[in-house]
């Protein structure tokens, strides 16, 4: 894209049409290949003369000299802006960014974010992040980030504005109920590495492992967590998988954390608008799974594929879930890399459970729910955040960090705190009981 709409594209329309139509060829699959007649009708043509004709103006009359390149990237972004809040454009840097990220390690203050009511609010802040730390919570409105105001700011622009080198600063100004005024809070930039599993060693043989996020090597870190447990333990009797505020991630690690559990079977299956993005991800069937009683931990911070591993896990009666209601994000991203090495996260498909439910705007409704008292992020009155806020969201479908040794005080603090963990630990020490009556 870059290559051929960076230089002076000024005159005359034709041509310019005609630089767009060949890019659209060499960037597509099949759409145009398929949809010839939508693609060429009288209206695309139309507003692509519109384009023409606006992008010509600024070029010879605005009152500053602006860059080709600048010019289309905000026709992009704009244009993205129309559609769901989960599609985005990215430029190179941000595109290299989002890479680093899902490999676990990167340099920000440690938030996911998305928009709502024009400005960018905070989904949740990463474990041990300088946002966490700082305290950042869930469901903060960010009004300014370095004194820029992000209304109506594009997601990923605020995201660049986050991200710097490690050691530098950044203040945000956050809107918060209870809030006379916007607090400012500076925060100092860090190398963010994700370790995403945690555990802790409970009495009665009960495992505890907090999964923050899904990233490369996540299922890996789980394994290795569990092994050490059923080691030290000499068996382990029972499992709280804590996925709170977990803003999901990789697909694939939320298919093989399932397979871990789920002997056969579908975990997950995508339908889109074409054929092709239909697709069943399967029980991996590599190793017999275990076996012992889970309890899945979720709320509204819980997301995309933190939701489909708690939901399947549920549909398979392989799991109980207890919490609040999850945030709600059913939608598929799938990546295309673009010319001068931007790309674009397209909404593509929609997430099915094993049982034919789709999470999109309702999330995932837990077994038993229960509201904490200390909800490990979210802290009362505060608005808990769901797909169902944001901007553009589609309706439903269907309806149109790891710790080596025994840690009893943390356990004992934890224990006092929060009533859904509190809850998940009972439920598993009444397991036998639980099974004699019937109840799951």
């Amino acid at each position: 894209m870059g290559k051929f709409l960076s230089g002076r594209l000024v005159k005359p329309v034709s041509f310019f049409i005609f630089v767009v139509l060949i890019l659209a060829l060499a960037n597509s699959n099949y759409c145009f290949a398929k949809d010839n007649k939508a693609a060429l009708n009288a209206n695309t043509v139309k507003s692509l003369r519109l384009f023409s004709r606006v992008y010509t103006l600024i070029k010879n009359n605005y009152i500053k000299k602006e860059s080709s390149k600048k010019l289309i990237f905000g026709a992009v972004e704009g244009m993205v802006s129309t559609l769901d809040p989960h599609t985005y454009f990215l430029t190179p840097s941000e595109f290299r960014q989002m890479k680093s990220e899902t490999s676990g390690e990167f340099v920000g203050i440690g938030i996911k974010i998305s928009a709502k009511n024009h400005y960018i609010v905070v989904i949740s802040p990463i474990d041990g992040s300088p946002a966490a730390r700082a305290g950042i919570k869930a469901g903060d409105i960010i009004e300014k980030i370095n004194n820029i105001s992000t209304y109506n700011m594009n997601i990923m622009r605020a995201v660049a504005l986050l991200h710097g080198r490690a050691g530098t600063g950044v203040s945000l100004s956050v809107e918060r109920k209870g809030f006379k005024k916007p607090k400012v809070f500076k925060l100092i930039r860090e190398n963010i590495i994700l370790k995403s599993v945690k555990y802790m060693i409970l009495p009665h043989h009960i495992a505890y492992v907090r999964i923050s996020s899904f990233q490369d090597h996540t299922n890996s870190q789980l394994l290795k967590a569990l092994k050490i447990i059923n080691l030290k333990e000499h068996g382990i009797k029972g499992l709280i998988i804590d996925l709170r505020n977990n803003p999901g991630g990789l697909l694939n690690q939320a298919v093989k954390v399932c397979s871990d559990f789920v002997k056969s079977g579908v975990i997950v299956y995508t339908k889109g608008r074409i054929k092709s993005q239909d697709e069943k991800y399967f029980a991996l069937g590599k190793r017999p799974p275990f076996k012992y009683p889970v309890v899945v931990l979720v709320n509204a911070g819980t997301a995309s594929a933190a939701e489909i591993t708690a939901g399947s896990l549920q549909a398979h009666k392989r799991a109980i879930v207890v919490g609040t209601r999850t945030f709600g994000k059913g939608s598929v991203q799938t990546v295309y890399t673009l010319p001068d090495g931007t790309g674009i996260g397209l909404t593509t498909a929609f997430y099915f459970l094993p049982n034919g439910v789709s999470v999109q705007d309702t999330g995932v409704i837990p077994n038993f729910v229960i509201h904490s008292s200390k909800d490990f992020i979210f802290v009362k009155p505060l608005p808990k955040l769901r797909e169902v806020d944001l901007r553009h969201h589609f309706k439903n479908p269907e309806s149109g960090k790891i710790k080596e040794r025994h840690n009893y005080k943390a356990f004992k603090v934890y224990y006092k705190k929060d009533d859904q963990f509190r809850f998940a630990y009972e439920l598993l020490k009444s397991w036998n009981s639980i099974k004699s009556i019937g109840v799951y």
